[in-house]
């Protein structure tokens, strides 16, 4: 009985202490409810609570460092590593990361970095002491630039001589480095354009047709569109003196005006470049060149265009297109038999370095032939080439030797061919065409050697 009335009272005690815990803690929120700073200590506790419970022994957390009510660790107050730090550590800039956040190992760089020398990172005052050293150093590098260029004093002594070497080896660049020397200041209205056009006026249609490439090539690196415009003015106001000495010079006029828009050196949209003349011309040879022109462009064939002159610049076309135009000069002069127009159109070429090609196709294509008529038609041009010196001896030596280096080809489709060389190279000895150099030269038939097998075959025979 002792002993379950003392558990008895044990229990009794227990359930008051655990309802008076209970009451204490009612009152405990009510009054925190009713107060702030009740509930800021309790948050405050709380902390407390959280730093002291953070894992302070794991190797993850920094020894008092706050976390959050999931334990991660609050990095606005943490201490960062310097390892991982992007910032420049010089002391200089507005403390952003290096190299726009794209530095560091085995990282690709900013986007558009690829193009720079450096990266953009801040400047301090010694870069912007150094930009304005730069900035200023180039600008008194042009105006010493410009000072130094020389004026010209007479386009026949300054310019004559670099449109000359132009016609030579067709380099535009080479003219756009040479004209720079100069002060073109006081010639900007297309008085040196003008003259440049003059000049290939005297000149044949492949000269034309440089420069036209050349007007072209200078558009926007020399020469504006205005320049053109005042260019062209220029020849058109001055037709009645230009025809004194070209008389056929209104024609190529409208010519390189029609090109010139072709390539974009004229704006024409509309027709606005004819409509300024509407009008307003007297001259009839003005006339006839605007004409031309305008008919020319209304065509819309640019194709054309760029080969108005019926010549490109032979010099720097291909040799297969060459070998072409002279086989067809070749056709041409053995279906008329005109010497004279066969000369002009070799000129027209104005390739005297590739004339043993010439050579080599004539006297192929007489061997071909083989008829008396051929033979006497070839002889005959070879004698006036020669003694015009339109196509030198070296040339025709180098024909020739051509010729005879293809012999066994030629032979398979011409079986006599070795006996019509030889009656031809007699025929141009006795007129003085060929020396002695050539003649000795001339391979002969080779006779055909039996074998065994073919003696066996006559005797079954």
């Amino acid at each position: 009985m002792s002993t379950s009335a003392a558990e008895k009272a044990e229990v009794d005690a227990l359930i008051a202490q655990l309802s008076s815990s209970q009451d204490h803690e009612r009152k405990t929120s009510a009054n925190m409810s009713s107060s702030p700073d009740a509930s800021t200590s309790s948050s405050e506790r709380k902390r407390v609570y959280i730093r002291q419970n953070s894992g302070s022994n794991s190797s993850n957390h920094f020894s008092g460092s706050p976390t959050d009510a999931h334990k991660h660790l609050l990095q606005k107050n943490a201490k960062l590593s310097k390892k991982n730090d992007r910032k420049s550590r010089q002391g200089k800039g507005r403390g952003l990361a290096k190299k726009g956040g794209g530095g560091g190992n085995y990282t690709w760089g900013t986007m558009g970095s690829e193009f720079l020398d450096e990266y953009a990172e801040d400047f301090d005052e010694d870069d912007l002491d150094d930009l304005q050293y730069n900035e200023a150093k180039e600008k008194y590098l042009t105006q010493t630039a410009q000072s130094q260029l020389k004026p010209i004093e007479n386009f026949d002594k300054d310019i004559k001589p670099i449109i000359d070497e132009y016609f030579v080896n067709g380099d535009a660049n080479d003219v756009v480095q040479s004209l720079r020397k100069f002060d073109l200041r006081e010639h900007g209205d297309g008085e040196l354009l003008a003259y440049i056009i003059t000049i290939a006026l005297e000149k044949s249609n492949v000269h034309k047709e440089l420069i036209s490439r050349l007007l072209h090539d200078l558009n926007g690196v020399m020469f504006r569109a205005n320049d053109y415009i005042n260019c062209f003015n220029t020849l058109l106001t001055t037709l009645n003196d230009l025809s004194l000495d070209n008389p056929e010079c209104s024609t190529d006029i409208g010519k390189f005006i029609a090109r010139s828009i072709a390539d974009k050196c004229i704006d024409n949209t509309n027709g606005k470049y004819f409509a300024r003349y509407k009008g307003n011309v007297k001259c009839t040879k003005m006339q006839a060149a605007l004409d031309k022109a305008e008919t020319l462009v209304s065509m819309g064939d640019f194709y054309f265009l760029n080969n108005v002159w019926g010549a490109r610049s032979s010099g720097f076309r291909p040799v297969r297109e060459l070998a072409d135009k002279m086989n067809l000069i070749i056709h041409e002069y053995y279906d008329s038999g005109d010497g004279g127009e066969t000369i002009r159109c070799l000129k027209e070429l104005n390739v005297p370095h590739f004339f043993h090609e010439f050579i080599y196709k004539l006297i192929d294509f007489c061997l071909e032939k083989n008829t008396e008529r051929a033979q006497q038609l070839t002889i005959d041009l070879l004698e006036t080439l020669t003694k015009t010196a339109i196509i030198t001896y070296d040339q025709l030596k180098t024909g020739m030797f051509r010729l005879f280096d293809d012999m066994e080809d030629i032979q398979l489709d011409v079986p006599n061919v070795y006996e019509q060389l030889q009656t031809l190279i007699k025929q141009l000895e006795e007129n003085k065409v060929l020396n002695q150099d050539i003649i000795s030269n001339i391979p002969q038939k080779g006779r055909k050697r039996l074998t065994s097998g073919d003696d066996n075959s006559k005797q079954i025979k």
